[in-house]
């Protein structure tokens, strides 16, 4: 390369260098967008970065470094001035930043100074997601900022909130029951059950009922010749029923008092419940019970009508019966099932649905609503049964928030990119 050459290049190099600092320098501070976390609202330009880290805002040759720092401590903000890039003392400086959060809250932060930078008079609650307005004061002048700062936010269609089966609620009162799981097994409810004993002992000369037939009250399941008399007679059952146990043969010998039928009205059962040896003094009668017959299966409600007054050796429980309407044979003798008994039922002021909760960083949140457009809210979180949690702080009654497939909303914040960079 000759010498002509090589004092080109050198004025291309220091023209384009001149050209990035005059768009630097005289960027519009309204125009300082960041585009974190918020689909659809995308970066004018990557926002400046300062010495420290943050965000820098110029408007001539005053120059102001907005941080967040949260190391040791909780989130504070702290800001650095200068004057033609080289830091000036903060003290000549009076400053204001608003943060706009959704829903419409605002939070006014005033200044001291600390050392080489201004520090804020309160902590930056989270999620760090807002508007952000910056008013600095000095040397008479007057100079305002805005830009956005999104974290956990999305904004989706019309028609994509619809197409995706998101549903809207509002976070407000609800009981919230705490329950105690268990197993049990459906028994024929003793009390509407007999068993049918011939009078005298004999020989078996006739049956008429198989296990699982129905009986009428007063007929005929056997006959019995009288070993005393030698002249059959006729064994009736005394209650309408089904047979649910058959210890004859036609031809048998029955002895007295030997029953040969067991015949049980299955309109009603028992559901004999298991209950841990923790939660003894957690049961009482009356507390509602949900019984659960499996997959695809119907189930039922009731109440804890029995409890044991003897322990289970073997496996350390107690029992709690339940006792169920069977009018239509549902419930059959014999099979397992789950139960779940309500042993406390109490009104909370705000709760929302368990199917909205979502974790986002190591948050417990819901995802607020304002139109199409949503903004995560983290929360403290009470009691919890299957259906409700209660929300102790972080979401205000009337707050419309998603309760249905919020996980789509999750799933669109994550692909826009939110971020927590200051």
């Amino acid at each position: 390369m000759n010498k002509k050459q090589f004092t080109a290049v050198i004025l291309v190099l220091l023209a384009g260098t001149a050209l990035t600092w005059f768009v630097l320098r005289n960027a519009k501070p309204a125009s300082d967008v960041s585009g974190e976390g918020g689909h659809g609202a995308e970066a004018v330009a990557e926002a400046a970065k300062g010495p420290h880290g943050g965000r820098l805002l110029r408007e001539g040759d005053f120059g102001t470094e907005v941080t967040i720092f949260e190391s040791g401590v909780p989130p504070e903000f702290r800001v650095f001035f200068y004057e033609k890039d080289k830091p000036i003392d903060p003290a000549g400086v009076k400053l204001t930043i608003e943060l706009h959060r959704f829903g419409g809250p605002v939070d006014k932060i005033g200044f001291t100074k600390r050392e080489d930078y201004l520090l804020g008079d309160q902590e930056i609650v989270e999620p760090h997601s807002f508007d952000v307005k910056v008013i600095a004061e000095r040397n008479g002048k007057t100079h305002r900022w805005e830009y956005d700062s999104y974290e956990g936010r999305t904004v989706m269609t019309p028609e994509a909130v619809k197409n995706s089966g998101i549903v809207i609620e509002s976070a407000g009162s609800a009981k919230i029951k705490t329950i105690i799981k268990v197993n049990g097994r459906v028994l024929p409810n003793e009390d509407h059950m007999t068993h049918v004993i011939p009078r005298y002992p004999g020989i078996v000369k006739k049956i008429n009922k198989r296990l699982g037939d129905a009986v009428a009250k007063d007929e005929v399941v056997a006959v019995v010749e009288s070993n005393e008399s030698l002249q059959p007679y006729e064994v009736k059952s005394s209650i309408a029923g089904t047979v649910i146990k058959k210890d004859v043969t036609q031809g048998k010998f029955v002895k007295e008092g030997e029953a040969i039928y067991s015949v049980a009205d299955l309109g009603t059962v028992w559901v004999d419940l298991n209950v841990n040896r923790k939660d003894f003094d957690k049961l009482k009668v009356g507390q509602t019970v949900t019984i659960f017959a499996g997959e695809n299966k119907t189930n039922a409600t009731g109440s804890v009508s029995y409890i044991s007054p003897f322990g289970a050796e073997d496996t350390q429980t107690m029992l709690a019966r339940v006792e169920l309407p069977n009018s239509q044979g549902v419930w059959r003798p014999g099979l397992f099932v789950t139960g779940e008994i309500v042993v406390e039922e109490a009104e909370v002021p705000v709760a929302v649905k368990a199917s909205a909760l979502q974790t986002f960083r190591d948050w417990q949140v819901v995802f607020m609503a304002d139109g199409g457009m949503f903004e995560i809210a983290i929360l403290e979180l009470g009691r919890r049964d299957g259906e409700w949690a209660e929300v102790v702080s972080g979401l205000k009654p009337g707050q419309k928030y998603a309760a249905e497939n919020s996980f789509i909303i999750k799933a669109d914040v994550l692909k826009s990119g939110a971020s927590h960079d200051h």
